[in-house]
């Protein structure tokens, strides 16, 4: 990894087409990150690059850290255990009960170890997607509905909020979160927007601000918890994805991108979609919590 700075550098060039939700795990200090379509999970350790592809599946949606079992990944309709030791997978469950007009998105962990993951309307029109809390066992309930795509979630550094994404609605939610892991009174956080793309993945700095990458806005923006835009980061590739925290101190911010497939997009060298960007961050991270740790 090269050394980072104020402006945005290339940390990993993978040229994926959707690289998606990106988590730095502190022990092994490593980035993992996903490419959808690949569907690849990705790991880089000390500037190397290594790469799974899939076979449990046509599309990985999301990736979480999970005790004692290595990651948990969303693939398009089930979720699965995966070990990069062994390059291994071990079905764990489908909330969504073999649905077919829907699969699997972004996932992420609160702090007190439960899993959070929502789904994605194929058509990403109908408001037919739901949100789900899974518990250790494979249980799950649906914490919330009537969204056509589920993106975030991300969680205050109290874990008394919950933030997410409704992308189609360009609108960042928030939650209370209870002690049960109940989340209640459903409230606009943020509004976004047509021209500033659509909110995707979320993290929350160690002040509480929330942080989102603009899908088709070519940028990532940080919000204080008041809910007023604190700062706005253009990015040299129009479809910023995912973003989290990492490095030492946790003061570097690391986000994935994708690519158009569109002809005009193929004209625009400038667009450095598919690639990893990362830059120093005044304001330190918090580490991503473990699923199921007890």
């Amino acid at each position: 990894m090269t050394a980072v700075s104020s402006t945005w550098q290339i940390c990993a060039q993978t040229h994926d087409r959707l690289g998606e939700s990106i988590l730095w795990h502190p022990k092994e200090q490593a980035l993992y990150w996903i490419d959808y379509y690949g569907p690849f999970v990705h790991r880089q350790r000390h500037g190397v690059v290594e790469t799974w592809k899939l076979d449990v599946g046509e599309i990985i949606g999301s990736l979480v850290f999970v005790h004692g079992q290595g990651l948990l990944i969303a693939m398009d309709h089930g979720l699965y255990f995966f070990d990069p030791g062994t390059g291994s997978t071990r079905f764990f469950a489908d909330p969504k009960n073999g649905r077919r007009d829907v699969v699997y998105n972004d996932a992420k962990v609160d702090r007190a170890g439960r899993y959070w993951v929502g789904t994605l309307n194929l058509d990403e029109a109908e408001a037919s997607s739901d949100f789900y809390s899974v518990f250790s066992n494979g249980q799950a309930e649906t914490a919330d509905g009537d969204f056509a795509i589920c993106n975030g979630p991300a969680f205050s550094p109290d874990n008394r909020s919950l933030y997410f994404s409704d992308s189609a609605r360009g609108r960042i939610l928030r939650y209370d979160l209870d002690d049960r892991g109940v989340i209640s009174n459903r409230r606009t956080f943020f509004t976004f927007r047509t021209d500033d793309g659509l909110p995707d993945g979320l993290a929350v700095d160690s002040a509480g601000n929330v942080w989102c990458a603009l899908y088709g806005g070519a940028k990532v923006v940080c919000v204080d918890p008041a809910g007023r835009l604190r700062q706005s980061l253009p990015l040299p590739a129009s479809y910023a994805t995912s973003l989290c925290f990492g490095g030492p101190g946790l003061r570097t911010l690391f986000v994935t991108t994708g690519w158009n497939t569109r002809e005009e997009a193929a004209a625009n060298p400038s667009d450095k979609g598919g690639a990893v960007f990362m830059r120093d961050v005044k304001i330190p991270g918090l580490a991503e919590p473990i699923a199921f740790r007890r």
